[in-house]
């Protein structure tokens, strides 16, 4: 008699390219932005954040250079103020809020007559939702709320007008770069990295569980007990699925109860050759990936050592790719601050200044450049500033700045 068999192939998980999508048919007043749920934007770039060892490293070395040594204006007697009305560290949180998220804000506080910004402090971006557009053509508030989801937390969100929108104690400078498609938030520029970011917090999971279960071998199971019907091999295949599959299961073991020898399941073990060497080309293409979207020319400025660039490499190609770094991506995020500081001094009753930020110029970069020039490095740093501030005025005669059409175009808030 024949005997009747049925071999089942398991569908495992299966992950999509991140689609960010700000959801205007909302039923609330206030836009969710999500990448897999309605509302997981922040959590997921937080997440990548905290489990991704490159993409911290990038994050965190590029936001230090944002914020450098903190800003500065061309007028002494301003300076001083400004150190009271923008905390650096509040400045700092800013800066690095912006690089991580794309977006970042400012809460600005009033005097009483509502003549005069006292100060500006940073508001954790994560917890701000747009407030929905209906007759007006631009963003008038912004809803805070600590959890977002949580609905007893959201119904005692707080409402915040934007700068210049009314005559409340309190209001939002929100900072956000132009994205085509998109009107109320913008993307981090590392985006592109969201899930190479996964990839390697997975092969974290894979590695450790492996380790703790004493890296036991890939295996198939064959149930002899004859063949269920297609509701309970569902279930059967649902729990083995659950319990077995994934980077946190790796390793598990499976303890089986028979009635006797002859019904004992079979595990035949898998074996996958060269495993090692497809674990380390996944991780070293991850790695690469996350360098490439964050723009990183040389990853040993970040510390980061790559097969392709070890602690050998010349002082010369270091100070090359600082430079290409420091004009294509540092620089483009400063001015974005620096545009919306200006703004609220402006608004807020401070009249506009030449601001600039003070490098942060890796220590080896400023030795040679000293050494070559026969100056101390603390004249070659203040070289670097001064260049900073020829930067700075030159984009102000270009128009760039918050009087200019360009800036209005680009940044709603300005247009309150």
């Amino acid at each position: 008699m024949r005997k009747n068999e049925k071999l089942s192939i398991l569908n495992l998980s299966r992950q999509d390219v991140p689609n960010i999508i700000e959801d205007i048919k909302t039923r609330y007043s206030w836009i969710p932005v999500g990448i897999h749920h309605q509302d997981d934007f922040f959590e997921e770039l937080t997440e990548a954040y905290n489990t991704s060892t490159t993409n911290a490293a990038c994050i965190d070395g590029t936001a230090d250079l944002i914020y450098g040594k903190g800003i500065t204006s061309t007028d002494d007697e301003f300076n001083n103020q400004l150190q009271r009305i923008l905390p650096a560290e509040d400045l700092r949180k800013v800066s690095f809020d912006l690089k991580l998220y794309g977006n970042a804000a400012f809460q600005v506080k009033w005097n009483e007559d509502h003549t005069q910004i006292k100060k500006l402090y940073h508001i954790p971006v994560q917890y701000l939702r747009a407030k929905k557009i209906t007759s007006s053509p631009r963003i008038e508030s912004y809803y805070y709320c600590t959890d977002w989801s949580d609905y007893r937390k959201q119904k005692r969100k707080i409402e915040i007008p934007v700068l210049g929108t009314s005559d409340e104690e309190i209001e939002i400078v929100y900072i956000k770069e132009y994205e085509p498609n998109r009107y109320y938030y913008s993307l981090p520029d590392w985006i592109s990295a969201l899930q190479f970011s996964n990839i390697e917090a997975e092969l974290s999971n894979l590695h450790i569980n492996n380790i703790e279960n004493g890296f036991l071998p890939l295996v198939m199971v064959n149930l002899n007990n004859g063949v269920p019907s297609p509701e309970e091999r569902e279930t059967i295949e649902t729990l083995i699925e659950s319990k077995f599959t994934g980077t946190r299961n790796a390793g598990r073991f499976m303890v089986s109860f028979n009635d006797d020898v002859e019904s004992k399941p079979t595990l035949d073990t898998i074996q996958t050759e060269n495993l090692h060497e497809k674990y380390q080309y996944v991780a070293d293409y991850a790695q690469d990936r996350i360098l490439v979207a964050h723009r990183i020319v040389s990853p040993l400025l970040f510390g980061i050592r790559t097969s392709n660039n070890g602690f050998s490499s010349q002082s010369e190609e270091m100070k090359t790719a600082y430079s290409i770094f420091q004009t294509m991506t540092i620089q483009p995020f400063q001015s974005l601050l620096i545009n919306a500081i200006n703004t609220a001094l402006s608004l807020g009753g401070w009249g506009k200044h030449d601001l600039y930020f003070e490098q942060l110029t890796p220590l080896v970069i400023l030795a040679d450049t000293a050494d070559d020039t026969d100056q101390t490095i603390e004249e070659a740093q203040e070289d670097v500033d001064d260049t900073m501030k020829d930067s700075e005025e030159l984009t102000e005669e270009r128009g760039v700045r918050p009087s200019s059409p360009f800036y209005k175009q680009n940044y709603e808030i300005i247009e309150d």
